[in-house]
């Protein structure tokens, strides 16, 4: 087992040293005029978001973009809230705000897709930028968002992070394990290879979304539209990686420890669908997945764990150190040390549960 240990760590350095390299391959885009601006479309889809729905509302009407070039299309999913009053109110107070009210679930897509789906195809912009309705957004998103997409074209992957303006450790973790995740994918899109986005900070032309075939691909899944997004339009095309800050998304972090797991559970569900779709990228889950599992073995069998370990905890750390500073963020060393403790435990778990399915999901 010692030796199988060493193998799956080797395995492990390897592909830390590809994500790290790729790391530096990335560029920034400034933003600048352009004579023909195209028309965009940002697509939201919410359900019971009475307490979030107003503040990124005051974002999107405050964007630095011409009114006349873009309209904000939410649509509200079965909420049982006061949701759609939220929006009847903005749409008449703006009339570049639209809204689209889905009563019942439909029985072809699975309940988000549905949504994000009708919302796109009831669209008029050229170009769709998504996110969800926790979030906040910068006055220059969408103008960093579409400059980039014009220039790339191919599927923009913005930044997201969780907003820790409360200064918990909870919310510190979150944070951290957010941009590690982040750092991990945007490595691999440093070497054109596309693994994964956040669905709260996508941008890609409406031709594309259509010419893949929308969601009807994976029109069953629950989760994942993002990720499908993201490998099926970049297959087509190419992608990029938007490290501008003006382009940075927040979104709330997880309320409870339980929510923060299910939510967990819930992406690693998707890491099945990747054996065929992206090979590299489920190498990499599985070699993630035993070498925290195997780690977490040498500490009960052998007496000198702590050294593998440390080899991990160095890695892992120079991973998120310098996506860090990619995306121009604080890079937390005390959260660190706690979030690197727990992984050989969480990873696993996650990876298990996640492989059975086991989440609960609003929709």
């Amino acid at each position: 087992m010692f030796y199988l240990l060493l193998i799956f760590t080797a395995a492990y350095i390897f592909f830390t040293i590809f994500i790290i390299s790729g790391l530096f391959k990335h560029n920034t885009l400034p933003i600048s005029n352009s004579v023909t601006l195209p028309f965009v479309s940002v697509i939201v889809a919410a359900r019971n978001e009475e307490n979030n729905l107003p503040s990124l509302i005051d974002d999107l009407i405050k964007q630095e973009y011409p009114l006349e070039k873009f309209e904000i299309i939410i649509i509200n999913d079965r909420s049982d809230d006061s949701t759609q009053k939220i929006l009847d109110e903005a749409s008449e107070n703006y009339s570049f705000i639209k809204s689209i009210e889905i009563d019942k679930k439909s029985k072809e897509m699975t309940p988000k897709k549905h949504a994000i789906d009708l919302g796109i195809k009831e669209s008029r912009g050229e170009i769709i930028i998504a996110t969800d309705a926790d979030c906040r957004v910068g006055p220059l998103w969408i103008a960093s968002m579409t400059y980039s997409l014009i220039n790339k074209n191919g599927i923009i992957i913005g930044y997201s992070e969780i907003d820790d303006k409360k200064g918990t450790f909870f919310e510190k973790y979150q944070k951290l394990d957010f941009l590690a995740i982040i750092s991990a994918n945007a490595g691999a899109a440093g070497w054109n290879l596309y693994w994964s986005g956040t669905g709260q900070n996508l941008a890609y032309f409406k031709k594309d979304y259509l010419k893949i075939g929308g969601f009807e691909p994976v029109k069953d899944k629950i989760s994942g539209d993002d990720m499908y997004l993201v490998q099926a339009i970049s297959s087509l095309k190419k992608g990029y990686v938007n490290i501008d800050p003006n382009s940075h998304v927040k979104t709330k972090a997880m309320n409870s420890i339980k929510d923060f797991l299910n939510q967990r559970i819930r992406w690693s569900s998707n890491s099945k669908s990747n054996f065929k779709n992206t090979p590299i990228f489920f190498m990499f889950l599985i070699v993630s997945f035993f070498e925290n599992l195997l780690i977490l073995f040498s500490i009960i069998l052998f007496k000198k764990w702590f050294i593998i370990w440390g080899i991990k905890f160095v890695v892992d750390g120079i991973v998120i150190f310098f996506g860090s500073k990619l995306f121009e963020r604080s890079f937390d060393i005390k959260t660190y040390f706690f979030w690197a403790i727990l992984q050989p435990f969480y990873i696993p778990l996650i990876g298990t549960l996640g492989l059975f399915n086991k989440f609960s999901w609003k929709r």
